[in-house]
Order: C-alpha cells, then sequence, then structure tokens
C-alpha cells in the first residue's frame, strides 16, 4: 500500500493490488514465489486494470528505494533488466492463477442511499474473506 502511495496511485487500484495480491496468495503456497516481487507485479497488473498504468521502472525504484531506504535508482544494467522480465513474467502467472479474474466490485465504490440487505450481505462476506486472508499471510 505504501509504494502505491509514493507511486500516486488513488484508491480504487491500490485497494485492487491488495485484492490482486491477496486471492493470488490465498491460492498459492507463500513459500513458493517471492512476496515482494508479487507485491509489485500486482501493483503493475493493478494499474492495468483499474486504467492507472504505471512503468515498471517506476515501481521498480519505489519498491528498491523503500526495501533499501537512502539507496539511489538503481542503474539500467542486467540486474535491473532481469527484474523488469521478472515482474512481468509473475504478472503472467498471477493472471493465470487468477484465471484472468482481475476486476473487483470494491465495497467502498457501491455505498449508496439505496443499499440492500443482499448487497450489505454480500459487502460484509467480500470484507470477512479479506480480512481472514489478511491474517493468514505475514
Amino acid at each position: 500500500m505504501e509504494a502505491g502511495v509514493k507511486l500516486g496511485m488513488q484508491s480504487i487500484p491500490i485497494a485492487t493490488a491488495c485484492t490482486i495480491y491477496h486471492k493470488f496468495f490465498y491460492e498459492i503456497n507463500l513459500d513458493a514465489y517471492d512476496p515482494y516481487l508479487v507485491a509489485m507485479s500486482s501493483l503493475y497488473l493493478a494499474g492495468k486494470v483499474e486504467e492507472q498504468h504505471l512503468r515498471t521502472r517506476d515501481i521498480i525504484n519505489v519498491s528498491n528505494r523503500y526495501f533499501h531506504p537512502g539507496s539511489e535508482p538503481l542503474e539500467l544494467d542486467a540486474h535491473f533488466w532481469a527484474l523488469r522480465d521478472s515482474i512481468v513474467q509473475c504478472e503472467l502467472l498471477v493472471l493465470r492463477v487468477l484465471r484472468f479474474q482481475v476486476s473487483f466490485q470494491h465495497p467502498h465504490k457501491v455505498f449508496s442511499d439505496d443499499l440492500t440487505k443482499p448487497v450489505i450481505d454480500n459487502i460484509v462476506s467480500d470484507l470477512i474473506q479479506i480480512y481472514t486472508m489478511d491474517t493468514e499471510i505475514p
């Protein structure tokens, strides 16, 4: 979430990135994949889904600065290009694991004066599922 804020993302794309991240690790063993790479890929994919496109270089630099405070932006060397390729490959993996279902109805988008009981029950169910996933992932 912090990386999304530093990238200037709006709240809906950040919420989408969090949902993608949590749903991915709900389907896959947490130890099987690097959670930081999945987080960067989730931000990248959420930007595409919510039409707030981000450059991979920006995601890499913000993430690098977050994990290594005070460091300089990465040089455009072999390490940078390998990391960029990893993000793109991980994005494809995330899409396959989630069966390309990466559009979500976020609860805070549907609040209005004419909420019905089934809609509220659905929102509460979704929130419980998200919070349950959040406690299972460190």
